[in-house]
């Protein structure tokens, strides 16, 4: 299990990111989160705050060390996501590489972060979100492929234990307990995925040995609904 006092979470004031720390704090998980602005999030307990940006090598050292009130870190959660769909860049890549150097530095393996059904392969070969790829999403897609691939890098170069997340349109009105998720694919079942379903198998996964190295496909089943195929 997780040691009390030894999570991180990056991302923690964003729209994912606050339900997946809503999720971690239920379990009784302290938490040690990085955060551009603390006013974005109340005091709470078992929360505890650094001030900085996620590209900053001081202030992701500043998020794994060990403090007076918990231990070191011996896992990372990842919410991050792109400021804005509409133009290309690459500060949330930017951030993954150096999140994962500085897990480096200080001896932290465990990540899970979260991409997008995209970042899973394709059949005709290539990622998903190589073939044909919405306009509105082309950028933020790019994104996830080039975290995926610095993910590979760090597991074949120093034994980084990722695990992706890969979930289709993200809501927050589906409950949580609904979710079917696959390793290395889409499962079948519909073309969202609701954020509480998210934050609970990342969670859950963080302990799940068979999850290291693997890309997650997760969707969620709206209670009462027809079921879909995932192309």
């Amino acid at each position: 299990m997780i040691a009390p006092g030894a999570l991180a979470l990056f991302g923690a004031s964003g729209r994912t990111g606050r339900v997946v720390l809503a999720e971690a704090l239920r379990r009784g998980w302290p938490v040690r989160a990085l955060v551009r602005d603390a006013l974005r999030l109340r005091p709470t307990p078992g929360l505890e705050l650094t001030v900085g940006d996620a590209r900053d090598s001081g202030a992701i050292d500043s998020t794994l060390r060990p403090s007076v009130d918990t231990p070191a870190v011996r896992a990372v959660l990842c919410a991050l996501g792109m400021h804005d769909f509409s133009v290309p860049a690459t500060d949330f890549s930017d951030s993954v590489r150096a999140i994962v150097a500085g897990m480096r530095r200080q001896g932290v393996r465990r990540l899970v972060l979260v991409a997008s059904g995209a970042a899973l392969d394709h059949p005709q070969g290539g990622y998903r979100g190589e073939h044909d790829p919405p306009e509105v999403l082309r950028h933020v897609i790019a994104e996830h492929l080039r975290n995926h691939r610095t993910l590979n890098q760090a597991g074949e170069e120093w034994g980084l234990q990722w695990t992706l997340m890969c979930p289709l349109n993200l809501v927050d009105d589906i409950p949580a307990g609904h979710a079917r998720r696959a390793f290395e694919r889409l499962p079948e079942g519909s073309g969202e995925t609701g954020m509480p379903d998210l934050a609970l198998a990342m969670c859950d996964l963080l302990d799940d040995t068979a999850a290291i190295g693997q890309r997650v496909g997760i969707v969620s089943i709206r209670p009462g609904a027809t079921e879909a195929k995932s192309s």
